[in-house]
């Protein structure tokens, strides 16, 4: 499946079968992932779903699930560019508020 061709709503659907498909595959029911995450059973249903849930959700559940060092690892910034590198770091060591040139 190419990622770049979907829409946001189509990815978040691809997102929460993943995540039931690894529920399932670790034999885990909902209600038992309610109480691993903190995450309420609706808020599980819609996330399986592809609706709308709350990030932290979307995270407590991952964590449950042991898919959150994945999730860590990909958003963290890949820098192509020496400049790029340096951006970060300065990011890192300043104000969260720093904007992008333009």
């Amino acid at each position: 499946m190419v990622y770049e061709l979907l829409s946001p709503t189509e990815i978040a659907s691809q997102i929460g079968k993943n995540l039931r498909l690894t529920r399932i595959a670790h034999n885990i029911r909902q209600e038992d992932l309610v109480k691993m995450s903190g995450a309420s059973l609706q808020a599980i249903k819609n996330l399986e779903g592809g609706g709308n849930v709350e990030l932290i959700t979307f995270i407590r559940v991952s964590k449950a699930l042991g898919l959150d060092l994945g999730i860590w690892e990909a958003c963290q910034p890949k820098p192509q560019t020496l400049a790029e590198i340096e951006r970060i770091e300065i990011a890192r060591t300043h104000s969260s508020r720093i904007r992008s040139p333009k």
